[in-house]
């Protein structure tokens, strides 16, 4: 049963909405495919257009919007600017260096805040695959009535699919409401990645969602979340005065803020800490796209259970995914392998070792005539 939003009517608000992507990342879980100049949000793994494109075409289906600010790591900053080059209402908005999420979200609400301090600020993924679009729309405004309301913060809840323990999780306490047609729902708390047996319970709960990592807050409350939980941070962006990026002060204030600022997300700094969190239930497809292990997820298997994208040939093999962009990949004989091809570099590791796919990183790191690689 749905119940009505507080103790009367829901009233629809029609807030303007702020798009902010962050679309940082170093690139380090789909290497060598991608790597700290061409991570994952700017290649074609979901379709054949980058994930940020296919983030960006998802945000257009909201109609009018603020322009869709872009928040990337320095060294991305060209990388993005040349694959949005001669698309309209977007903002690229380089870090002077990495601090997490709760600062790349502090900075485009210290922005949003000069021009329109009820708006609402729609955080979004650049690496995620979403669709249709339609659902996509329908999700944000949802989620953007929702914080319009100016009392709580919103978040998205994926319903799972499996007992995933690669994802943090999102407790849903009492009975839905509906806002346009779509589940609401309190949240009573956040979990951590899961041992297997938590996400079993989880999952057999009924009541616990996926993380999605996108938000949405009217960004005048957000901010005084930032003033309470965050206060090192707040004080830092309102101790900098006037945030004009059109200014040529602009670059040295972010520069010394961020030397001063703690390096939290926006998950640790402020929602585990909010008085009054809500969740929109989407009914969009959903995946994370989080490592290579994720190709197995789009891509139907053969009868072996082999899986291939680009040139591969596959004899006697099973379980095998093959990846690759420049030239064949052959395998005879294997099983449960992952082999990835791309520009020199050939990598083969067992799929139960992806997730420590990092250590190998480093490893070839550690070579300085390899960091062309890198």
């Amino acid at each position: 049963m749905y119940s009505r939003m507080d103790s009367g009517p829901w009233k629809e608000l029609d807030p303007m909405i702020h798009p902010v992507v962050m679309a940082g990342g170093k690139g380090e879980r789909f290497w060598p495919y991608s790597n700290s100049r061409h991570p994952k949000q700017l290649l074609p793994l979901v379709t054949r257009e980058s994930m940020l494109e296919d983030t960006l075409r998802n945000i257009r289906a909201l109609g009018k919007t603020a322009p869709v600010r872009l928040v990337v790591s320095k060294n991305l900053e060209k990388p993005v600017k040349a694959k949005t080059r001669g698309m309209k209402n977007i903002v690229t908005l380089a870090e002077p260096q990495g601090r997490n999420t709760a600062a790349a979200v502090a900075l485009a609400a210290r922005l949003i805040l000069r021009e329109d301090p009820t708006g609402v600020m729609l955080v979004l993924t650049a690496d995620h695959a979403i669709g249709p679009a339609k659902e996509y729309a329908r999700a944000m405004k949802a989620a953007a009535t929702a914080a319009g309301k100016g009392d709580s913060l919103v978040t998205f809840g994926i319903p799972p699919l499996r007992p995933e323990t690669g994802y943090g999780y999102v407790e849903a306490r009492g009975s839905a409401q509906e806002i346009g047609g779509l589940q609401v729902f309190e949240v009573a708390g956040f979990q951590e990645k899961p041992s297997p047996a938590k996400a079993e319970a989880f999952l057999k709960a009924g009541n616990f969602y996926w993380n999605s990592g996108m938000f949405a807050w009217r960004v005048d409350y957000l901010w005084e979340q930032f003033r309470r939980h965050l206060p090192e941070t707040a004080k830092a962006f309102e101790k900098a005065g006037d945030l004009n990026p059109k200014s040529p002060a602009f670059a040295a204030k972010l520069k010394k803020i961020y030397a001063s600022i703690p390096d939290i997300s926006i998950d640790y700094g402020i929602l585990e800490k909010a008085d009054r969190i809500r969740m929109v239930i989407p009914e969009f497809s959903w995946d994370d796209i989080g490592a290579w292990s994720a190709l197995d997820r789009l891509h139907k298997p053969d009868a072996a259970g082999n899986r291939a994208v680009g040139e591969t040939v596959q004899l006697e093999s099973e379980g095998t995914t093959c990846f690759s962009d420049s030239g064949i990949v052959a395998t005879f004989g294997v099983k449960d392998l992952l082999v990835v091809q791309h520009e020199g570099v050939t990598m083969v590791v067992h799929k139960s070792q992806t997730p420590r796919l990092k250590e190998l990183v480093k490893k070839v790191q550690a070579n300085k005539k390899w960091a062309k690689h890198l």
